[in-house]
């Protein structure tokens, strides 16, 4: 055997970027093997067989299954490769899409999150919402399990067709209960969004003024926020609409201590 021909192992792992073990598995499983096994167990790679690997290499970066290229390299031909290769378009296409939508998360995320820490939590002031929509569900018990258990399952059906809001979940209040002084009467949530979702029914929470407080710390101890809110509504005769919002711009996915979450208030003005 002229030596000159070939490459050895580490030779061929080096220009192919990979590894000898790599290699040696391949050869194993029967996906890519030398071109030449000497009887010492030597294994030489012939130069042709680069473009080859460089073929395996780039069905594997598509995380191509070893099966399923195996399955081509046996039995290669242009029409065959032609099919693989619109197969693997659909899935990068998928990919690409799914890539932007998280790209799209991550920034609403970061300008929800730049918000939060800006936020002033003493004050009381009206301010201009954008219109968003809900997916909206009630929970009639106040046992924490229930409500676990069917935030759980919204999560799942949003993620079931496909969309992830940047919010965390937020809660509503009816005006009643706040009038009368119950703050913590909780029994509806909802994630939240800025693009209406399609195919899925949603509460819309439409653009306008709003009056805005804002509470850091546990939510049992949110009533001094409402009550802040009632008088600067009742000092401005302000008329307000029938339900609270409660968005959490800081919770556990944000900080480790609760008397550090914030939770912005809002009530549509009249």
């Amino acid at each position: 055997m002229n030596k000159s021909r070939y490459l050895s192992t580490g030779e061929f792992a080096k220009l192919g970027r990979t590894t000898k073990h790599t290699l040696f598995y391949y050869d194993e499983i029967g996906l890519f093997s030398p071109a030449v096994t000497l009887e010492n167990g030597y294994r030489y790679y012939s130069y042709n067989q680069l473009d080859v690997f460089d073929v395996i290499c780039v069905l594997r970066d598509l995380d191509m299954p070893l099966d399923k290229i195996r399955a081509y390299m046996s039995g290669r031909t242009p029409q065959k490769l032609m099919e693989l290769l619109r197969e693997e378009e659909k899935i990068v296409t998928g990919r690409i899409k799914h890539l932007r939508k998280t790209r799209e998360w991550i920034r609403r995320k970061m300008i929800y999150l730049e918000e939060a820490m800006a936020v002033d939590t003493e004050s009381v002031f009206v301010c201009h919402e954008q219109e968003r929509y809900m997916i909206m569900r009630c929970v009639k018990l106040s046992d924490e399990k229930a409500w676990v258990r069917e935030i759980k399952e919204l999560y799942a059906y949003c993620e079931n067709y496909g969309i992830q809001s940047p919010y965390a979940i937020g809660y509503r209040q009816d005006s009643e209960d706040i009038w009368n002084g119950n703050y913590i009467n909780y029994h509806t949530f909802y994630e939240m969004f800025d693009v209406r979702p399609s195919k899925i029914e949603c509460a819309v929470r439409p653009s306008g003024s709003y009056l805005t407080a804002c509470h850091r710390g546990d939510w049992h101890e949110i009533g001094a926020a409402y009550e802040r809110m009632l008088a600067y509504a009742k000092q401005h005769s302000l008329k307000l609409d029938d339900y609270f919002y409660e968005d959490m711009l800081m919770d556990s996915l944000t900080t480790e201590k609760e008397e550090e979450y914030v939770t912005k208030i809002i009530c549509k003005i009249l």
